[in-house]
């Protein structure tokens, strides 16, 4: 049995999801991957990530609808939203209003973005 933070990628893009994977695997995360919101919903489900992290523009759904979906579901889990364009101000408030927590713009940077989940979970860490 892992201790590691249990990580879900969704996005429909198999070569970044994958990337993201890899690269978070090997920085200590147990990485798992949905290629729709469906799928994604149902991996959350199962697995209780501590961190989300979705693209927002998928074929079956938004990131915005799972990110609302899987905060009635949890207060705790991190949802990080992933985009390829530039969002507005109102888009960027729909979403934290729906219970993001961060934003990220692709291309990013994969040290950065392992960077910020860790601080993000260690805000969640359980102090004692």
């Amino acid at each position: 049995m892992t201790n590691l933070p249990k990580l879900l990628i969704i996005d429909d893009d198999a070569h970044l999801r994958e990337s993201l994977a890899e690269v978070l695997d090997l920085d200590g995360f147990e990485c798992h991957q949905a290629g729709d919101a469906k799928d994604g919903i149902a991996a959350a489900q199962a697995l209780e990530p501590q961190v989300v992290i979705m693209d927002i523009q998928l074929p079956d759904s938004s990131g915005f609808q799972i990110c609302q979906e899987l905060r009635k579901r949890s207060k705790t889990v991190i949802l990080i939203m992933m985009t390829g364009r530039f969002l507005s101000s109102e888009e960027k408030k729909q979403g934290f209003e729906l219970g993001a927590d961060e934003y990220i713009t692709k291309p990013f940077d994969l040290a950065e973005l392992s960077a910020r989940i860790k601080q993000l979970l260690s805000r969640n860490a359980p102090r004692g």
